[in-house]
């Protein structure tokens, strides 16, 4: 005999958020406030953490410190939500869309800085900054000490949230996700995904472990530890986004727990897409971005992320969406086969 029931969100309980929730909020807002502050003070035409304070007067670099204040300002925003009670009543998209652009963003970060910048002090005599780097030192260690302790916060308080809201997502196995009427589309984007996923990792690979080809002589100023291991980072969670992905639409009896592979699709895809978007547009803004020092190299590989984590992004929220549906056809009350 077989029991089937509804995967529906979970009922709104009473009372305020335990302690573990509001600890997890107030530590990730206070590791918003340092970058936060020093926006806010730049914007405001000051020019502290500068050793260029010209620099600092560039107009686009205004435009981007503004879209950055804003995007930790959300992140604020998100993770509020994510600890009080109101959050739950929430469309699903207006807190999974900032939550997936902003652990994209994260990720690389949390790992590649604290490690990269240990084995560049240890084993290299090369400064962890350019020397005509138009920012101080400090300025670095406070926003990417701030980003790690985010990171951290934002991912604990998604999980607290997301258990509370979306609980069965944590127990129903892989293969029993049912399979609905896209699902041979999802299949195709899966596995046209994992294509441009090859090409993109295998370019990060390739500069991660010291290839220059296809680098312009800007960007060889600025590689060391950190960003080879970024590198690094990118290609390895753009495949474990595309082989969680293949693994739900082939809904495989490994890994068992559909949690396991959709956090991978959710981290690799968010990674690959966020960050090859934010250089594509930071190179639509130089207006030397199309002279003969743009390496083609890079920028095809960048495309190829963009549209590896562009597919992965779509499959997975096509099948949520899909499953959701059927969740919601199924009868409120449990069934019982022979």
């Amino acid at each position: 005999m077989t029991v089937s029931a509804p995967l529906r969100p979970a009922p709104v309980a009473g009372g305020g958020p335990g302690r573990l929730r509001l600890g997890v909020c107030l530590a990730t807002v206070a590791a918003c406030v340092p970058y936060l502050t020093i926006k806010l003070a730049w914007l405001s035409g000051s020019t502290v953490g500068w050793d260029d304070p010209e620099a600092a007067k560039d107009s686009a670099l205004y435009v981007g410190n503004a879209i950055t204040m804003g995007m930790d300002a959300v992140a604020v925003a998100v993770v509020v939500a994510f600890t009080f009670r109101w959050g739950l009543r929430l469309p699903a998209w207006l807190v999974l869309t900032p939550m997936w652009i902003g652990a994209g963003l994260l990720a690389p970060i949390v790992v590649a800085v604290p490690i990269g910048a240990l084995v560049q002090t240890l084993f290299s005599s090369a400064p962890l900054t350019a020397s005509d780097n138009p920012l101080q030192g400090w300025v670095y260690g406070v926003v990417y000490t701030g980003f790690s302790f985010q990171a951290v916060g934002l991912i604990t308080a998604f999980v607290l949230y997301a258990r509370r809201r979306w609980p069965d997502v944590f127990t129903v196995r892989t293969k029993d996700v049912p399979r609905g009427a896209t699902h041979s589309l999802q299949a195709l984007l899966a596995y046209t995904a994992t294509v441009f996923a090859l090409v993109f990792a295998a370019a990060q690979f390739y500069w991660a472990f010291g290839g220059t080809s296809g680098l312009t002589a800007d960007e060889l100023d600025y590689r060391g530890a950190v960003q080879r291991l970024a590198d690094g980072i990118m290609g390895v969670l753009a495949l474990v986004g595309a082989a969680a992905l293949v693994a739900i639409v082939r809904r495989g009896a490994r890994p068992p727990r559909f949690a396991v592979p959709l956090a991978g699709v959710w981290l690799g895809a968010g990674t690959t897409f966020t960050w090859t978007l934010f250089e594509l547009i930071t190179k639509l803004g130089d207006p030397e971005f199309l002279d003969s020092g743009s390496a083609s190299a890079l920028n095809l590989s960048g495309l190829a992320g963009l549209i590896a984590g562009l597919l992965m992004g779509v499959t997975g929220a096509v099948l949520l969406t899909e499953r959701d549906a059927h969740a919601q056809s199924a009868s409120p009350t449990a069934s019982r086969t022979p």
